[in-house]
């Protein structure tokens, strides 16, 4: 599932649904609005990271696991039915994979600079090495984020390789969400199960975090 920002106990620039302790936010509050998310999902555990634009992995395998944030890890894994894997974001990506034939889960924290390090093609690999999945049977939905309406990188020659460049649809601003769709594809997943949310974090403010809009915000 993907939350809006929307049902939480947050207030001021975290209002109301922030699910993030390290971005200024009282931690009571977090850990209440984390509780609502683990009821409302019927889950066992709420399994966390503290995400660093990396490529680092952690396989949840029971629910003791998810009592602490695991320090410096960007895609999440797990075969164990009831434990949550949480990816906080505003305006990066969450990337949920799903082997329906090995019940295996994986959410990815997905940003700009995951996408230049394709992370998304690390999680797939992950998942076929360490689990033995099949690229093939995965599914995956790529979550609200960046739009191309709103992906600005005035930088970009420094931030992106030049064949990323081909994804600007106009000056400067790029469609991160068929990157990530031609970066599963090229993984090995079948196009046909691959579904973007295709939702913009910036422009839906009652609605979403945002970082690129406000700078000191909460995180979905």
């Amino acid at each position: 599932g993907f939350f809006t920002r929307r049902g939480g106990a947050s207030q001021g620039p975290y209002r109301s649904l922030n699910l993030s302790f390290t971005v200024g936010d009282l931690p009571e509050r977090v850990a209440a609005n984390r509780a609502s998310v683990q009821q409302a999902l019927k889950l066992e555990a709420l399994a966390s990271a503290l995400q660093v634009h990396g490529r680092n992995y952690a396989i949840i395998g029971h629910s003791r696991q998810a009592e602490a944030e695991v320090p410096e890890v960007d895609i999440l894994i797990t075969r164990q039915a009831g434990v949550g894997l949480l990816i906080k974001q505003a305006d990066c990506q969450a990337v949920m994979l799903y082997d329906p034939v090995r019940r295996i889960a994986a959410n990815i924290h997905c940003g700009w600079r995951g996408q230049v390090q394709n992370i998304l093609g690390e999680a797939v690999g992950l998942l076929r090495e360490q689990c033995g999945c099949n690229p093939g049977d995965l599914y995956a939905v790529i979550g609200p984020g960046l739009g191309p309406c709103c992906a600005e990188f005035r930088h970009f020659q420094q931030e992106f390789p030049s064949h990323l460049w081909t994804y600007q649809v106009r000056p400067a601003y790029f469609d991160l969400w068929r990157l990530s769709r031609d970066q599963l594809a090229a993984a090995g997943l079948k196009p046909e199960r691959v579904e973007t949310v295709g939702v913009c974090t910036r422009c839906r403010e009652e609605e979403f975090f945002s970082y690129r809009r406000d700078g000191t915000t909460g995180r979905q």
